[in-house]
């Protein structure tokens, strides 16, 4: 059985279905025209935020086959560049607050609901899934009990999550994060520093809990596969209940 911290990204997607024919395509809409139908709505509104949102001056652009299921939002002056193939469901948030902000999401990353945040940097590695989680690089205010004075300094540093990474639901990554490939973000997480490759974190604040399951193996995680804390195992628990 393989690991896949022992593989490359290339591999851990090599089963991809390659590019379908023309008819091929037609055959499914013929016989699936509902989600014809849904997919081609969203690849007209993938067209028309390309096209309206840098006449409404904001520095956006997307690759080939942008798709928009639900609503996007991008406001502030800073860029932001999304891939081929990347597409969204429910509203996505990307907002920025600075000229010099950089918002960066790889292709065929899958969004739903999420927010970005960005005064700095957020980049969004390929092949990933983002769910609705919250994506800050600043804290907006300083943590010192001065907060309310313009010279407390406000921490801003840049995010960045790596190729293949699952952000669950609920989940916040805070400025300074970095997630290493193939990774999962549990739901509710709260990230604020760095997390190695291949691995499952969970928590508040969140913790390295176990390596992901091997391909090919079961999905299932037992509690033997923690690495750190009860709060891992009392998750595994309450997701089996």
């Amino acid at each position: 059985m393989l690991n896949l911290s022992e593989q490359t990204l290339e591999a851990s997607v090599a089963r991809t279905p390659p590019a379908r024919s023309i008819g091929t395509l037609l055959g499914s809409a013929l016989r699936e025209p509902g989600r014809a139908l849904s997919y081609g709505l969203a690849l007209t509104k993938g067209y028309w935020y390309r096209a309206i949102l840098p006449i409404l001056g904001h520095r956006f652009r997307a690759g080939a086959r942008f798709r928009v299921f639900g609503r996007l939002s991008v406001r502030g002056p800073g860029e932001v560049v999304f891939g081929d193939n990347v597409a969204t469901w429910h509203r996505v948030n990307a907002w920025t607050y600075s000229a010099d902000a950089k918002l960066v999401v790889g292709d065929n990353v899958m969004m739903s609901g999420t927010r970005f945040a960005c005064a700095r940097e957020i980049r969004v590695g390929r092949y990933s899934i983002l769910a609705d989680a919250s994506i800050y690089d600043t804290d907006f205010h300083s943590t010192r009990a001065d907060r309310r004075s313009s010279s407390a300094p406000v921490r801003a540093a840049p995010v960045d999550i790596g190729d293949n990474v699952w952000v669950a639901a609920g989940a916040i990554l805070l400025p300074g994060t970095t997630i290493g490939e193939n990774s999962v973000v549990g739901a509710g997480s709260v990230c604020m520093r760095g997390f190695p490759a291949n691995k499952v974190i969970l928590g508040n604040p969140a913790k390295v809990a176990m390596p992901i399951p091997s391909i090919g193996g079961s999905a299932l995680v037992n509690a033997t596969d923690v690495i750190d804390g009860a709060i891992a195992v009392e998750m595994i628990g309450a997701t089996r209940t």
